[in-house]
């Protein structure tokens, strides 16, 4: 029996190895999603959205600041969020497209639900 040395993985497929990690839990999927929908996003956004804690989010907003999705800038106190789109578009191209399509579908059945409730 022939067996192979193990290689080590390249720089690139690290790369992609982080970034889908990163984007393996949900909520940091929500998190880029949300971000995706403007410039910047700063975090009281974040703690006022999402059911989680603020050292959750700051957790959540580590994973993908340290996969390389986003820029995180602090200004006094507050500390704002940038996607890293070139990023996306060059390991993921038409992630952040068919993510905003399925948020947006999203939206139209709460508000149909929400709707349906009154």
């Amino acid at each position: 029996m022939i067996y192979h040395q193990p290689r080590m993985p390249s720089q690139t497929e690290t790369t992609y190895a982080e970034i889908f990690s990163a984007l393996s839990e949900p909520v940091r999927i929500e998190i880029v999603g949300m971000i995706a929908g403007t410039d910047e996003l700063a975090c009281t956004v974040l703690d006022d959205t999402l059911p989680i804690s603020k050292s959750t989010i700051s957790y959540h907003i580590k994973i993908l600041y340290h996969a390389g999705l986003i820029h995180v800038r602090k200004d006094g106190r507050y500390y704002f969020y940038r996607l890293r789109r070139e990023v996306f578009e060059q390991y993921v191209d038409g992630f952040l497209d068919r993510l905003a399509v399925a948020r947006r579908a999203r939206k139209k059945v709460s508000a149909k639900e929400l709707s349906a409730a009154r």
